[in-house]
């Protein structure tokens, strides 16, 4: 966020704060990268566009029956984008997604946030990417993958134990 301050004595600040600073990083530097378009998805799963960066906009996404799926992620970064990808892959695309597995509904969490950290925290979260998996709003699996031999399978074979 940039923000302009005049003190008393008239002089003026500039702030950036690490997260604008950390934005024009990963805009400059990486790719972040988002769910397909809604036209795009064959499946019944709820893929939500944005990046949750507090606990006040997670909270409107508990509220749903169905089971949720938290992505704790770095937007951008290279080691994160391997799980992230594969994984909007194959919630919006039936010919990938299990036949026999409920709809869920996905949920990233930015967790180069404050408030991201904060929801790391409450489900104890220690490694990034993270996979959760809540029903009824309990934390009931995780999936944490080795990015150095992660592939497509394993995280199909995950979605079916839902």
């Amino acid at each position: 966020m940039l923000s302009i301050r005049y003190n008393s004595a008239k002089s003026i600040g500039i702030n950036l704060s690490f997260r604008r600073t950390f934005f024009l990083f990963n805009y400059f530097g990486q790719k972040i990268i988002y769910p397909p378009d809604v036209k795009n998805i064959t499946t019944e799963n709820r893929l939500f566009p944005t990046y949750i960066e507090s606990n006040n906009e997670l909270h409107n996404h508990l509220l749903f029956k169905y089971p949720l799926i938290l992505n704790f992620t770095y937007p951008g970064d290279k080691n994160c984008n391997k799980l992230t990808k594969p994984l909007f892959d194959v919630l919006s695309d039936s010919k990938k997604y299990p036949s026999n597995s409920p709809a869920v509904g996905l949920v990233n969490i930015s967790c180069d946030t404050e408030g991201g950290r904060d929801i790391m925290s409450t489900y104890a979260i220690n490694k990034v990417p993270t996979l959760l998996l809540l029903q009824k709003q309990m934390p009931t699996d995780k999936f944490q993958p080795n990015l150095d031999t992660f592939k497509e399978s394993d995280l199909i074979e995950w979605i079916k134990s839902i």
